[in-house]
């Protein structure tokens, strides 16, 4: 597997913001699909590189090049003004300058078929690309923040409820911070195995608390208010890519853990009948017994493996479908 990083934008006087492109030595596609991914953190920490892994290397092995994209992180910039612009022009850049960039290694990409792939956090950047003049020919949501009125995203988070109180003092040190576009840390990175022969561990690791970023956004979401804190303008349809659904969205296909405590499965299921309702190509997967980042460490023969193969077939499905 070839690998590739690229800067696709500057920000905050001249920070770079990065992605890394993946690709294989063979293809059945005469110009490879390329699917863009977005990492979560509740917009707040992680990387390009806190995705799972085993799905970047069936991608490749499909003859897709696979690119993640580090973006702008809240709190110092707006959800709108941060990540959903940044994840735009990382669009953009995909869709004009990756093709020519990567024909100086002999690979070959289409640029009218871009993809895109999201978890959590980074779900909410795939699917506002479908609002886009020329959107992604497919978009997955895997366990996607969405449907920003309901309720749950002003409540308390019950699994959080026994997180200790920190001082704002501490909390406040996120914004002695300039505008961060990676952390070492996500949300969904997968846990790192105790020993090296040892396999990875499943699951979202716990967080570092000491850190006050990490402590910032899980004191947030303990108490409700981090959706209103990165929002910050209180436009919640402005950046709620739900309401941008129409008949021409893209084709979508969510997966989303029943057990998750963190974005309750309710909300993919109510956004791809939505989908459904408007006439589009929509496949939603709800895995039994699966939490938040259930995905992180799994393994072909991992038994929930299975339900990220139907998005990969999905994915694979409209390579052919899309125009």
């Amino acid at each position: 597997m070839q690998e590739k990083t690229f800067t696709y934008k500057t920000v905050d006087g001249g920070e770079a913001v990065d992605l890394t492109a993946w690709w294989g030595t063979s293809s059945p596609y005469a110009s490879r699909p390329v699917v863009l991914l977005f990492h979560g953190g509740g917009f707040v920490i992680g990387s390009r590189f806190g995705v799972a892994s085993q799905p970047i290397r069936d991608l490749v092995d499909a003859g897709f090049v696979v690119v993640s994209a580090d973006y702008s992180l809240c709190p110092q910039v707006s959800l709108y003004d941060g990540p959903e612009k940044d994840a735009k022009d990382a669009y953009r850049w995909c869709k004009e300058k990756l093709s020519g960039l990567l024909a100086n290694d002999g690979v070959l990409v289409d640029p009218t078929k871009v993809m895109t792939l999201g978890y959590s956090a980074g779900a909410t950047l795939a699917l506002c690309l479908g609002q886009e003049v020329d959107p992604p020919i497919a978009i997955v949501d895997f366990y996607g923040a969405k449907l920003f009125k309901d309720s749950f995203w002003s409540a308390p988070l019950p699994m959080l409820a026994q997180l200790p109180a920190m001082p704002g003092e501490f909390l406040n040190k996120i914004f002695d911070e300039p505008v961060q576009t990676n952390t070492g840390s996500s949300l969904e990175s997968a846990p790192k195995p105790e020993k090296s022969q040892e396999r990875p561990k499943k699951g979202l690791p716990p967080p570092d608390l000491t850190n006050p970023r990490n402590a910032w956004l899980f004191s947030a979401l303990k108490d409700g208010s981090h959706l209103a804190k990165i929002v910050q303008d209180g436009d919640l349809d402005r950046v709620d890519p739900v309401h941008t659904f129409s008949s021409n969205f893209p084709p979508t296909f969510f997966i989303h853990g029943i057990a998750d405590p963190m974005i309750p499965s309710r909300l993919s299921e109510q956004a791809s009948q939505k989908l459904k309702d408007l006439g589009v190509d929509t496949g939603i997967a709800l895995v039994p017994d699966a939490s938040h980042g259930f995905d992180l460490g799994l393994e072909p023969e991992d038994p929930q493996y299975q339900y990220v193969r139907q998005a990969i077939a999905f994915l694979q499905k409209h390579v052919y479908l899309g125009t």
